[in-house]
């Protein structure tokens, strides 16, 4: 036998192990450097990939937001009643008037789509009455290079264009008329808050550019709206939608980190759009310090497995590890009934100790993860049901609210005023449910809100109710949402809906000392004692349990859970003598009181939209 063996067989034990420990330390040191090395490099890889992935995505918003624009172009500028406005063919003066003062669609674009910034129509006639929507194109204007550009191919173009000292993504749309020729061009710019609500989950750089590189949103300081990226491929082909990772050190965004760029070219029109998104190369150098810091991590249990190792290869010798080694090995195999106690006070005594603990803890443990287990499937059954009953009553509000618009404006081609009318104060209504938030709105709002639903009531139910609406308070008082609405709600469906005339409801705003009173009045037939104690009832336990008066006990709850339980609704009846409801509001609101608020306000105020 070689010495160097002997001498290690005849060495002290505490040099063996110290032997050991090297040997097993060593290969594992290299093979966790190796695995470094790999993790880093699959480190940069999935940044890129998720670089290319976010990037796709925002293109997709951006592509929604560019077709959302140019359909609201293509359909403004080939409105039939916008091309007669605009070429004055109108068969009376009156006619013309009349469009141009109360029928202009291009307000209504301009307030029901939050992504225009502004919408301008530029005319080169002298007989022309124009506002703030209908421009004069005087020489400085025809001599734009995009009013040019749209005269000289009658087709609508992306540019980016100054306004009020801002470089705006901007639709330069031509008006052409029936006889095919150029009346004028109509910009609709697309504004800077659109791109930040619809980038703002983005936690990389991002720059948005069009054309050649033009930049038209970015929140690196380097490149501001209205500079140039170089790095857009030139020539571009023709209807180009790919994404690509840019890796040359020439380019200027690379400083910034890994870059990557989603290209494509609207409707293969030739308005070529960029998405570039930098992942930070300081998330790179946090990553590598988290991969090293796994890597230590690693080693260090390493060791300590290759000195357990050890310490079991030199103890087959001893009775006491030995007994040691038997119990755990019971313990593994499932059988938790441990022999009696080893004697003594050393490191294996300690050891059985805490096998003992392990033991009970494993057997405390089971029966958790059993108990847990029966949980978690009780709540995934629920979770399946909860989101069946979901599924079933889920409608998509915007094309219900898309769909009321046409109907509007089919009965408005029609001539149908009336019905338009009542589809137009019916979308407001509703696109009004559909906005509800947790914050506060003016008193205004809400009053204006009230108002439309009162009026899409009177048309249902003609001269049989009237109603008024008298408020002092000052209408930029702020006022929790939808706690008016249901108050007249209710009292139409309890009050006067069964009247057959004379129907009506008073609503009364006014100052009284300290707080604000709000009073619903109707003169229907009232409530019992009995329906009003169980009103009371209900106000004061918050109960929704039976399905009735829902509305009411929401606003009470609300107004208490945000102002106090010193305010909220009474209610004053009588059989015959109609019924008052009483909402009383502090004089001086604290709106920042909301976001103290437990998130369960946060779930009525979406559920009471749908009472």
């Amino acid at each position: 036998m070689f010495d160097p063996i002997r001498k290690l067989l005849n060495t002290k034990f505490r040099n063996k192990l110290i032997f050991m420990c090297i040997a097993a330390i060593v290969p594992v040191t290299v093979a966790g450097v190796f695995l470094l090395y790999n993790l880093i490099d699959l480190m940069r890889t999935n940044a890129g990939n998720e670089a290319m992935f976010e990037a796709d995505g925002l293109k997709t918003r951006l592509k929604d937001t560019v077709a959302t624009v140019s359909n609201i172009g293509d359909r403004l500028a080939g409105s039939e009643a916008f091309i007669k406005l605009v070429n004055n063919d109108f068969a009376t003066e009156d006619e013309y008037y009349g469009y141009y003062m109360q029928d202009q669609p291009i307000s209504e674009y301009f307030n029901s789509y939050p992504q225009i910034n502004s919408v301008h129509v530029y005319l080169n006639r002298e007989d022309f009455i124009y506002n703030e929507y209908f421009l004069y194109a005087d020489k400085d204007i025809t001599s734009q290079y995009w009013y040019k550009e749209a005269e000289e191919l009658k087709t609508s173009k992306w540019q980016l264009i100054q306004e009020d000292e801002e470089s705006l993504l901007t639709l330069v749309q031509p008006i052409i008329g029936t006889d095919g020729s150029f009346l004028g061009v109509m910009n609709i710019s697309v504004s800077p808050e659109w791109f930040y609500e619809i980038t703002k989950e983005t936690h990389s750089l991002l720059i948005f550019s069009v054309g050649q590189g033009l930049v038209f949103y970015s929140i690196l300081d380097d490149f501001p709206a209205g500079s140039v990226v170089n790095d857009v491929r030139s020539p571009v082909p023709s209807g180009i939608s790919d994404s690509e990772v840019i890796d040359s050190s020439t380019s200027p965004l690379t400083k910034y980190g890994r870059v990557s760029v989603s290209y494509f070219d609207y409707e293969n029109s030739g308005n070529l759009f960029q998405v570039y998104i930098i992942k930070s190369n300081f998330f790179l150098n946090d990553t590598t310090k988290s991969a090293i810091f796994t890597y230590v991590v690693n080693i260090f249990l390493c060791v300590v497995l290759s000195v357990l190792l050890t310490i079991l290869f030199s103890s087959i010798f001893s009775r006491r590890i030995q007994f040691l080694k038997d119990q755990m090995h019971n313990a593994a195999a499932g059988n938790f009934e441990l022999a009696e106690d080893i004697r003594g006070t050393d490191e294996i005594y300690d050891l059985y100790l805490d096998l003992k603990k392990m033991v009970e803890s494993m057997q405390e443990l089971i029966n958790d993860a059993y108990k847990a287990k029966i949980r978690s499937e009780t709540f995934k059954l629920n979770q399946i049901e909860a989101e069946f009953k979901t599924l079933a009553s889920q409608i998509n509000p915007h094309f219900l609210y898309n769909t009321l618009e046409t109907i509007r404006m089919k009965a408005y081609c029609n001539n149908d005023k009336e019905t338009a009318d009542l589809v137009k104060k019916l979308g407001k209504f509703m696109r009004r449910c559909l906005e509800v938030k947790d914050g506060m709105v003016t008193l205004e709002s809400e009053l204006e809100f009230t108002r439309s639903y009162l009026e899409l009531q009177s048309a249902r139910f003609g001269d049989r109710i009237s109603y008024t609406i008298y408020c002092e308070v000052n209408r930029d008082y702020m006022i929790l949402p939808l706690i008016i609405q249901p108050i007249v709600e209710n009292a139409f469906a309890h009050g006067i809906e069964s009247a057959k005339t004379n129907g009506r409801i008073t609503i009364n705003i006014r100052y009284k000392g300290d707080i604000v009173e709000i009073n619903v009045s109707d003169n229907g037939q009232g409530m019992t004692p009995e329906k009003l104690n169980e009103l009371l009832y209900k106000l004061k336990e918050n109960d929704t349990s039976s399905g009735k008066s829902i509305g009411l006990t929401n606003v009470n709850k609300r107004i208490k859970m945000y102002h106090g339980d010193e305010y909220g609704l009474s209610v004053k009846t009588a059989m015959g003598e109609g019924t008052t409801i009483t909402l009383t509001l502090p004089r001086e609101v604290d709106e920042n009181v909301m976001k103290r608020l437990p998130e369960k306000y946060s779930e009525i105020s979406r559920n009471i939209s749908s009472e």
